[in-house]
């Protein structure tokens, strides 16, 4: 679905995410090189649902779901959404091991939980809480 399906009801959020790294993931690979940006190794944690249905396929095809989004964390939002935001439908509060997908020792080895999930969304804010 990508981000711009989640900003109709969580706008602070998203305006929020739009300020971290996440929100530039798949930029990091185009710095890194064509090697990179065109790996589909690297797709699983820089792009949203990578070999999953209705997630990404290609640049040409879903540019949409490129970088760290909503639904890299929280699960496919489908459901929650069509379900006109049904909280059970959806993985509210994703724990380290979603973190740790990614953020492998060999990947992120200085990746340190308790500081970065903080900075997800950016500072807490009344939706957040």
């Amino acid at each position: 679905m990508g981000v711009t399906a989640c900003i109709e009801c969580h706008t602070e959020l998203v305006d929020r995410w739009n300020t971290t790294p996440h929100a530039r993931a798949f930029e990091d690979l185009k710095t890194q090189g064509a090697e990179k940006q065109s790996n589909p190794g690297c797709f699983k944690c820089h792009v949203v649902g990578y070999e999953q249905d209705g997630g990404y396929i290609d640049m040409d095809l879903t540019p949409e779901l490129i970088n760290v989004q909503c639904e890299s964390c929280h699960g496919q939002g489908r459901a929650h959404i069509e379900s006109d935001g049904d909280p059970e439908l959806i993985i509210s509060t994703p724990g380290e091991k979603s973190c740790r997908v990614c953020h492998t020792e060999g990947q992120d080895k200085n990746f340190d939980y308790k500081t970065k999930s903080r900075l997800v969304h950016g500072k807490r804010t009344k939706e957040s809480k």
